[in-house]
This record gives C-alpha cells, structure tokens and sequence, in this order.
C-alpha cells in the first residue's frame, strides 16, 4: 500500500456516495459565477448558426459533415430546451465538468491509484478546467472526455474480465466481451464529440503496460480497432481544419520548428498544471526558430524522460507513467498539424482538459504517500481550498464577454482578436471612439484581420462614409475572396446606397459560401427593392425550405404573395396560410408581420378580416413607437375597408 500508484478502492457505498455528492456540490460551487455568466465569444454564434438550426445539415446528414457532430446535435437539443438562455447551456457543460471528475475517480482507482478520490477533487477545482466548464462553445470538450473515460473504464473491465475467466496471460477475445464493445463503442462517440480523444488507443497500452509491466502481442490486436477508428477520425479532422482554416497562415515553421514549438508546449502546459495563475483566453503567440536554443525544451523533456524511463522500477515508474499519457494525450495540439485557434496563440487552457488529469493524478498519489494521514488531510484541504478560489475568480471572467475581453488584454495586449471582440461590445455600447480604437488597434497588430477589417468598414457605414467602408470591405476579400461575412456586410451597405445589383450579387455570393436563413432574407429584401419580386420569392421559399417555422420568412412570403404587382405571382391563400403561420409563432405582438397578415386577408377577399387586422397592426406600430408603419397601415385600412387589395407598384423600367 505504500507504492506510489497502487491503492485498492475500498470504501463503503455509503462513504462513495458521499464522496461523489460532494464533488458534484464542490462543482456547482466554484462555478457558480460562470451558472449565471452570458454567451461569450462565440457561444451564441455556435449555437444560433448550428447547421441544424439553420437547416443546413439534417440530423441524419450532420455526421461526417464536421469534427464534432455529436456536440453539434447536443446544442442543437439544448436550443430546443433552452433557446437562446445561457443558463442551461452553462448548467450542462458544468455537470458534464462533475460527471468527469467522477469517472477520473473510478478509472484512477480500477487502476489501483491511490489518492484517486483527491485527485478528482482537485481535477474539478483546477483553473485551468475553466476554459472548458465554463465555455459553452467547449461543450465538444466537456462531453468527449465523458466517452473517453468511459471507453477507458470499460477496457479496464475488459481486461478484469479477461484475467478473471482465463488468469494472467491468458489470449484477448474481445468478440466474448460486452465491455470491449462497450468500449470501442464509447470511443467512437469520444470521436464524434471531438476528435482529439483519438490518442486514447495508446493510452490503452500505457494502461496495460502500468497493470502488468508489458505489452503483449494480445494488448495490440485488442487496441486494433481502437486504432482503427483513431486513424480513420484524425485523417477527417485534418481535411476539416484545413477547410475551415482556408487562406489563413497558421504556422510558416518547417518540421524542425515544429518539433522545437511541441517541447515549449509541453512544457508551458506542465507549468500551468502544478502552478495555475497569469491564465489567459489567448496567450501570446510565440515565434519559433528551429536553432539549438529553441530545441532546448524539447531536449530537456527527451532527458526526462530518459530519466523517467532509467528509474521505471518499483514506484518511480509512475511518472513515467503519468507524463508520458500527458505528453501522449497533448500530442494532437503540439503544433503538428494546423488548427484553426492556432491563428491566435500556439496553446490554450482548454486544449489541456484531457491531459490535465495526469498530473492532477501524479500529485495527488504522490501526497496520498508521501505524506502522513493527519497532514494529508490539511494539506488536501488547502490544496482544493485555493485551487477553488483560483477557479472562482476565473469563472467571474467567463462569465461576461466584456469581463473575458479585458482581462485577456489585460494579461496580452498584443491579443489582436480581443481587441476585434472587445471593440465589438463598445460599438454596441455606443462607445464609438473607443470601439474604433479596438478595431484599428487589431488591425495594427494583424494586418490581415479580416474581421477587423469588415468591422470596420461596417463602423464607416454607420457614418455614412460609405468610401472608406467600402475600402475596408474590399481590403478583407482581396485578403479573404471566400469570406462569407465580407460579403453579406459590403452586400447590405451596397443595398443602404441603393446600388442593389451590386449588392445582390455579394449577397449571393454569402449564400453560396454560407446558406443561412438570415443571408437569403436580405437577398430577398434586396431583389425586392430592385422590383425583382421572382427572385425574392425563391429566397424566402429556399428559407423555409431548410426552417418552415422561421417567422420572418413566413411573413415577408406572405407580403409578396399578397402584394406583388405581377397577378401572376400573386397567391392570396397561400399568404394567408404564411402569414397566420408567423402570427402564431410570434403572438400576433409583431406590427409587421400582422400588417402582412391584413394584406393577405385583402387579397384573399377576406376584408373584413384584413380591416380588424390592419387595426390591430396600426395598434401595435403605435405602441412600439413607430408612427410611420402606423400611419402607413391607416392608408391602408382604408383601402381594404373600400373592398379593394394593396398591390406594390409595378417596377421601374430601365430607360
């Protein structure tokens, strides 16, 4: 019972139940700043713009149409619960949080860890769990470590199973075992949840080596599959992020100089697992030579492990253990291959959730015996005590995108996209010269910021400085010619000037590169304005297609079927069944689409409904504040009350 790693997992039901409820309470606890904390970043575009929302992607068709599809169909579920209320999406990725710390607790101790219980303890106060926890986005991460755990646990009963039935040695037939199918099965929902869990076939190997002190040929065949599904998974990420990365440069280095970044990162990740402060959303983005002192680090780790591996006997062999599954689960974020957060910083917090458990476990066993009982006790007490304080304060920052924002610039002023971010919340606060600032600052650091840019020329739009707006936007799509938001912001600029052939084409362009609902409505609005009432049926015919419930469409459907000049475009019934459809959905409270509604009615023939409905519309204008829509609706209240529909004047012919 004294060697570093090997302890039995004895306690009593009632003493794991306790043990697990106060977990799940410690939990809760420490981030409860981040339960009542907003959408930052881009949370609530992941979870508005989720291809299956949009209607996109369908949800047999979202699979392989991605690198984290099951976290896709997971927010795609929570909107159906929670809408746009950050609330539950916090509450289930930090219950996620809690159920991982217990899963760490039961595969430390079927691995016979000591101090497995601390351990998990001190994995679910740890601060640099909360770029995860506390990041909606991060669900992918939270959610993938369920399966990768699970898996793990499985294949260790697996293994139990095996020695059980057939004694030590005995040959692996995984086809007899529900555990091994339940495993493989996990891993392969770990994958879908994202795929840097693929490292765990090798971690599988470590295990049995640590349980038996080898690998045998049987521990290869059984974690063939599992390397099967790993290779298989990471060959589809890289083609993924290389799409979605685009023209951006993520790294210049050759190998060499990625060899030199993967041993500074190891390091820097070590450094804020056993000593968690100066944490940062985006940290300062090294540059890498490949020269003799930037391979230092890397040479260090190898003489570590060396080290590691020369003392591998008896207890010692638990570092060896422990930092290489660190370094072995790090490996898909060293820098190897592009990602696209590697655009801003080289390393992250949340890229160390997985790995993170092996040092926690490593510090944990090493108090649990290096340490007397009594002391132990307080040590562990003090240990999670600022651990959670640390995480408290941490989880305060998440909780807001203006609080995450100052304190990343704060810590790294050079943060170019925290300056884009940040200036986006002072525009929106009306703080104009400070949101310039931000924007022009980003701009400075990273030329080639295509969101500053468009922001900006979205800001010179805003005062009506409608020249140098359109510099910025055709600056970002010489830099980005597939950037779907240049596109539709220079497209609506384009349409606020009334240059609206230009505009739909840009417009047209953002579908293409980015179909969503939002895009195809102000092309219809566009194709609308240019007397083009044809095209903009199809727009909003091709957004119900993917969403039939979207209100906004309904209605502006509606509107042309009712009052298009064109007869033969005209379809009263089919805009009354629209515009009753949007009413419903929004509780006959918006004075457009109700006014729509009226108009349908008219065309229909149904008058006396279109004048109560008017009505009602010009009711809600003036309520609303909005006296033109209201007096506009009067006009037209009396012409249904004569018995006669509004139809739009017919297009401008081009002299």
């Amino acid at each position: 019972m004294n060697d570093l790693f090997v302890a039995a997992d004895n306690a009593s039901p009632r003493r794991s139940a306790l043990g697990a409820t106060l977990i799940v309470l410690v939990t809760f606890a420490v981030y409860w700043p981040a339960l009542r904390g907003e959408f930052v970043w881009d949370d609530l575009v992941l979870v508005k713009k989720n291809p299956l929302l949009t209607g996109e992607h369908s949800l047999s068709s979202i699979w392989f149409q991605g690198d984290f599809p099951l976290a896709t169909v997971g927010f795609w579920i929570q909107h159906l619960l929670w809408g746009e209320n950050p609330t539950g999406y916090h509450a289930v990725n930090i219950a996620l949080h809690a159920v991982n710390a217990l899963f760490v607790w039961r595969v430390l101790a079927r691995l016979k860890v000591c101090g497995a219980w601390l351990a998990a303890m001190i994995f679910v106060v740890h601060p640099v769990c909360v770029a995860s926890a506390a990041w909606i986005s991060e669900l992918k991460n939270t959610l993938s470590l369920v399966f990768f755990l699970l898996s793990f646990l499985w294949y260790l009963r697996f293994e139990d199973q095996r020695t059980e039935v057939r004694g030590p040695g005995a040959e692996v037939n995984p086809p007899t075992s529900s555990y091994y199918w339940l495993s493989l099965g996990a891993f392969l929902l770990a994958l879908l949840s994202k795929t840097s869990t693929v490292m765990l076939p090798v971690v599988l190997l470590a295990g049995a080596w640590w349980r038996r002190g080898r690998v045998t040929k049987s521990d290869w065949l059984a974690a063939t599959p599992h390397f099967a599904l790993a290779i298989a998974f990471s060959l589809m990420t890289i083609w993924f992020q290389s799409h979605a990365i685009g023209s951006e440069t993520v790294q210049t280095e050759n190998f060499p100089g990625r060899l030199a970044g993967a041993g500074w990162a190891v390091w820097f990740y070590l450094g804020k697992a056993l000593l968690p402060v100066n944490l940062s959303m985006i940290y300062p983005r090294w540059e890498i030579a490949a020269t003799a002192v930037s391979l230092l680090p890397l040479l260090l780790l190898a003489a570590g492990f060396v080290v590691c591996w020369w003392f591998r006997r008896g207890r010692r062999r638990a570092a060896l253990f422990a930092l290489g599954c660190f370094t072995v689960t790090l490996f898909p974020v060293l820098g190897f291959f592009d990602m696209y957060f590697m655009v801003f910083s080289r390393v992250s917090d949340h890229f160390q959730y997985l790995p993170l458990i092996c040092i926690v476990a490593l510090v944990a066993a090493t108090l649990h015996t290096a340490l007397p009982e009594k002391i132990l006790h307080w040590v562990a007490v003090a240990l999670i005590a600022a651990l959670g304080l640390l995480t408290v304060q941490r989880a305060r920052v998440f909780a807001t995108d203006e609080g995450l924002w100052a304190d990343t610039l704060a810590r790294n002023p050079a943060a170019w996209s925290a300056h884009n971010n940040l200036g986006c919340i002072r525009a929106e606060q009306g703080q104009w010269d400070e949101a310039l600032h931000h924007f022009e600052t980003s701009l400075k650091l990273n030329p080639r910021n295509t969101k500053a840019l468009v922001n900006l020329g979205k800001f010179r739009a805003v005062e009506k400085k409608f020249a140098e707006a359109e510099a910025h936007f055709r600056a970002a799509l010489i830099i980005k010619a597939d950037d779907a938001d240049a596109h539709a912001q220079y497209g609506l600029m384009l349409a606020g000037i009334g240059r609206n052939e230009e505009a739909a084409a840009h417009l047209r362009e953002a579908v293409r590169l980015r179909p969503e609902i939002g895009t195809r409505l102000e092309l219809a609005a566009v194709y609308r304005a240019a007397g083009k009432i044809r095209e903009a049926i199809e727009q909003c015919r091709q957004a119900l297609r993917a969403k039939p419930d979207q209100p906004e469409a309904l209605s502006n459907l509606a509107w042309l079927l009712a009052t298009a000049a064109d007869e033969r475009l005209r379809d009263g019934q089919e805009a009354v069944r629209c515009a009753e459809r949007a009413c419903a959905l929004t509780g006959h409270q918006k004075a457009q689409m109700v006014a729509a509604l009226a108009a349908a009615y008219a065309e229909a023939g149904r008058f006396n409904k279109a004048v109560a409905t008017a009505q009602q519309a010009v009711e809600l204008a003036r309520a609303a504040g909005n006296l033109p829509f209201a007096v506009a609706n009067e006009q037209l209240l009396r012409l249904y009350a004569s018995g006669q529909p509004y139809h739009e004047p017919p297009p401008k012919q081009n002299q």
